[in-house]
Parts: structure tokens; C-alpha cells; sequence
């Protein structure tokens, strides 16, 4: 199976929701770590109903609203997705930031240019540090008293992630204002 299939038997191990709801999760807890188009969601939840790893639990049919089904984990979908978190994972790390290709050609403008689209950057992440730190806290509570056996566990884990992926991204932003503030740019 593709990944997609695993991010999305993934939340369904934590609750019935509707493709809706997946998209939404998608964006909201792993759209950091994890990007998938809107029309990818459907057509894998067919897959995974047609090859039983999933089922659909009922339809929503709310009055200004289309009709969302909700589909749920079977147990075939469980046993799956604990089979694949136990195979051997590739360890190539894969990160697609438009603005570490911007940085690749700093040398095209002037240092004070790209100062400038660093302290930007810097505030982008230093915005999504915070929510993370928020997030984190919250967890924190919500995890008192519980065992590793708790999905939340997962999410602990996978919020630490970004939480130091990005004090990893704004030290690096300190760096290179530094370094390009006193024209010692390092190697091209």
C-alpha cells in the first residue's frame, strides 16, 4: 500500500469520520508533516472499503448540507496499519520548502534582500512554533494519567517532531541573517 493509504487508516484508527473530516484533519494535524490533494482522499477511501480495510458506518445527511458518510476501521484495517508501523520505514527525510530553494540562490541578490526575506521566514515559523507550543501544552494535559496505548501518544510524538523541526528552522534563519548582516555568507 502507498502512503496516502496509511495517513488516512491512521485516522480512522482514532475515529469514525467522513472524507470531509479527513481533509480537514489532513490540513490541520498532519498537514505539517503530511500534504495530500482533496482528490486523493476519495478514491483511496473506495479502495480501502473495496478491499475491506475499512467500512462505511452511516451517512450524515444534515439539511444545508450534502450528505458526508462516515466510514470506520475494520479490524483487517487495524491490523494493516500495526503491520505496516512495524516494517522497516524508508530513512530518507523528504522536505519540500519553496523558501530553501530561494536560499540556494541567495547569491543572486543583495545580502540586505535577503535579510529581509529571512526575517519573514523567521516569522512565519516563529508563528507556528508558538501554535505548536499551544498545542503541546494542551496535549500535555489531555495525556495526564494516560498510557502509550493512547493514539494521543502518536500525536505527542509526531507535535515533538515539529516542534523541534522548527527551533531547527529559526535557528537556522538566525544564522544566515547573521552571516549575511556581516557579509561572512559561507560557502557558495
Amino acid at each position: 500500500m502507498n502512503s496516502i493509504r496509511y495517513a488516512l487508516l491512521s485516522l480512522l484508527a482514532r475515529e469514525p469520520l467522513s472524507g470531509y473530516d479527513i481533509k480537514q484533519h489532513m490540513n490541520g494535524r498532519l498537514g505539517p508533516f503530511w500534504k495530500v490533494g482533496s482528490n486523493q482522499v476519495y478514491p483511496e477511501l473506495s479502495k480501502l472499503e473495496g478491499e475491506g480495510l475499512i467500512r462505511l458506518l452511516g451517512v450524515e445527511q444534515l439539511s444545508y448540507r450534502p450528505a458526508r458518510k462516515v466510514y470506520e476501521l475494520t479490524d483487517s484495517g487495524r491490523e494493516a496499519l500495526a503491520e505496516w508501523v512495524l516494517e522497516p520505514a524508508e530513512t530518507e527525510f523528504s522536505l519540500r520548502d519553496d523558501f530553501i530553494l530561494k536560499a540556494y540562490n541567495l547569491w543572486l541578490v543583495e545580502p540586505e534582500q535577503m535579510i529581509r526575506q529571512l526575517e519573514r521566514i523567521q516569522q512565519h515559523h516563529e508563528a507556528k512554533l508558538a501554535a505548536y507550543l499551544d498545542k503541546s501544552a494542551e496535549l500535555e494535559r489531555a495525556l495526564s494519567g494516560k498510557t502509550s496505548s493512547d493514539p494521543l501518544y502518536g500525536t505527542a510524538a509526531v507535535l515533538d517532531f515539529g516542534i523541534r523541526h522548527e527551533r531547527q528552522y529559526l535557528e537556522w534563519c538566525q544564522e544566515w541573517i547573521r552571516r549575511l548582516d556581516g557579509e561572512g555568507a559561507g560557502p557558495k
